[in-house]
């Protein structure tokens, strides 16, 4: 059997998932593919040099924005 995809998504991380759900969400068939199965620690958003912050001293601007992506983030 074969499928027919409008997109494919290469790598689920962040940036990935988050590309695969908004085009979906837009009505395309989306086929997402990764290299490792969900849940894994081996993508750029895991381990201890990577982090996400609420308090940004290089503009106030910024924490809306930060806010705004936890509230994404739980979407996905």
């Amino acid at each position: 059997m074969s499928a027919t995809y409008d997109c494919i998504v290469i790598g689920l991380g962040g940036m990935g998932s988050a590309a695969a759900c908004h085009l979906a969400r837009r009505g395309r068939r989306v086929l997402g593919l990764d290299r490792f199965p969900p849940a894994h620690d081996r993508g750029s958003s895991h381990g201890r040099s990577r982090i996400i912050r609420e308090a940004y001293w290089e503009h106030p601007a910024y924490v809306p924005l930060v806010r705004r992506a936890y509230e994404r983030w739980e979407e996905l």
